[in-house]
């Protein structure tokens, strides 16, 4: 039965506290957070909204090109010669120990190459390692007795369950940030001086581990894992105060590091020394270090796409991409903040084409023959740039072509000093041969000019129907769309644009801990 939650305030009690946090370090950018358009600032008119913070694992599904083999290969050869996939096998349930009761980490592609790692001693149960990284245990029977081949299985190790560490649940005593508050702020210590580690939007699910003497403030973990002190004035609690302990010479919360989950997809392998430099000019030039802007068609023109950041999301299993929300939430873009704002240079139908066509600029806010893209980088400022185009170019042009104007594109971003960041096109139901060539043009250039190269194609492939939708041309969408875009749960994952959503966070996790420093 779900808590019931009421306003109170602790009783004071002097009791002394347990740390059972670990302590580890993370530097995190202290920022606001902007609501959604009629959202009001942290703690000020209070403001609804409609979030279920519930910490569930989230299952993803492996990445793969389309055109594999329809049979594994395990360890080079590990299916017998005869061996079929089941036809109703459609994806592989891995847990992170040999229980089916346990939670399903990742549901993976039937025909997705993997090795053996491990084994039970009754041979039930195997541990297996695929090709992206992700490891964790597989019923057997899920590839039919007969499609393993015996002797590599017997040459697995055998490893105890009972060696295997569960995951805890979080301690402490249910509560939630009032959902008639704007927000609130938690900080390192139960001062409104101190350090700010987040802005926890309403309706925030937390729990308590322990509370001031005075009553007016509670040491707090969030479902992320962060912990921190937050004023109990906007505070929702459920249970008995008493349960938890009374703090006499509070201490500042430890910096908490959050690791990926196991099976996280993998969309960068890195960024070089080149998108460095181009931030380090775009500072020089004014631009703003927390500011990103985007470079697209349809697919990015969309409510789709990261726009449901400003009005509700839930991180689920990925909290550890917290802090990259937050910190490009603190500044506005254009109309909104950069998750939620629309761009000059992002417009449905347009090609490589439209952004360097200055008969497509906004007559209201740019120059006389300046370019939308131009436009865009000179009116935001922005430091990053998220590069996504050519879906429409493919039925037309040849790479060659392609690959001119995404040169100009490039270029024009490198001179006004905005990193682009440059994105694999997703998969096309038709003229898909070209997508995969424009892809190939856009990791050549991403190699080329030392910039960031974002796999889209590689994490949504392997979705069902391959992440598009019914058209074949636009990104699939999870029921309840656009707020399960943000809903980060693992069959919200199954579809291209939650997938998109995911990795855009984690390409601008990675540009910001390695160039915006």
């Amino acid at each position: 039965m779900a808590p019931q939650f009421s306003v109170s305030k602790p009783k004071a009690m002097r009791l002394h506290i347990k740390r059972f946090y670990q302590s580890t370090v993370l530097a995190i950018v202290i920022l606001s957070v902007a609501c959604g358009p009629q959202s009001s600032p942290q703690n000020t008119e209070p403001t609804a909204t409609e979030l279920q913070f519930v910490a569930t694992p989230v299952p993803t599904l492996a990445m793969r090109p389309i055109d594999t083999p329809t049979v594994i290969a395990m360890a080079q050869a590990t299916l017998a010669p005869t061996a079929t996939i089941d036809p109703n096998e459609q994806d592989v349930d891995v847990y992170p120990a040999p229980d089916g009761t346990s939670a399903i980490i990742r549901k993976v592609n039937a025909i997705a190459p993997f090795k053996i790692i491990g084994r039970t001693a009754d041979n039930t149960w195997i541990q297996v390692s695929y090709d992206d990284g992700l490891e964790g245990w597989v019923i057997v029977t899920a590839y039919k007795p007969e499609g393993i081949d015996s002797s590599i299985l017997d040459a697995a190790p055998v490893i105890d369950p009972a060696q295997l560490t569960p995951t805890a649940e979080p301690p402490g005593l249910p509560a939630r940030v009032s959902t008639k508050a704007g927000g609130l702020r938690l900080r390192r210590l139960p001062d409104t001086t101190s350090t700010v580690l987040f802005n926890l939007p309403a309706g925030s699910e937390l729990h308590v581990t322990g509370h001031t003497t005075d009553n007016a403030w509670a040491l707090v973990k969030m479902s992320e894992g962060y912990v921190g002190w937050v004023s109990t004035s906007y505070l929702e609690i459920a249970g008995d105060w008493s349960t938890v302990p009374s703090i006499e010479n509070p201490e500042p919360a430890p910096y908490v590091n959050i690791p990926p989950p196991p099976g996280a997809p993998q969309v960068s392998s890195g960024v070089t020394g080149g998108a460095r430099q181009i931030f380090l000019k775009g500072q020089a030039l004014g631009n703003r270090a927390n500011v990103f802007t985007k470079v697209g068609d349809s697919l990015t023109d969309t409510p789709y796409f990261l726009r449901y950041f400003v009005t509700g999301y839930n991180l689920r299993d990925y909290g550890y991409l917290l802090p990259v929300l937050q910190y490009f939430s603190a500044a506005t873009a254009l109309d909104s903040i950069s998750f939620g704002s629309t761009s000059r240079a992002a417009h449905a139908s347009w090609s490589t084409f439209s952004v360097l066509d200055a008969a497509n600029s906004d007559p209201s806010a740019c120059q006389a023959g300046e370019l939308p893209i131009a436009c865009e980088y000179r009116t935001v400022k922005p430091a990053v740039a998220l590069v996504m185009i050519g879906t429409n170019d493919a039925p037309a042009f040849p790479p060659s072509t392609y690959e001119a104007n995404m040169r100009r594109i490039i270029e024009i971003s490198i001179e006004m000093g905005v990193v682009p960041v440059l994105s694999t096109l997703p998969p096309r139901a038709d003229f898909n041969d070209n997508i995969i060539a424009y892809n190939q043009v856009i990791t050549n250039l991403s190699s080329s000019y030392g910039v960031p190269l974002w796999d889209l194609y590689t994490a949504v492939v392997n979705l069902p129907n391959r992440g598009y939708g019914p058209d074949g041309i636009h990104l699939s969408t999870p029921p309840n769309a656009p707020a399960s875009t943000t809903d980060f749960t693992g069959d919200n994952l199954k579809y291209g644009t939650t997938m998109r959503n995911l990795t855009a966070l984690q390409i601008l996790d990675t540009v910001w801990k390695q160039v915006l420093y």
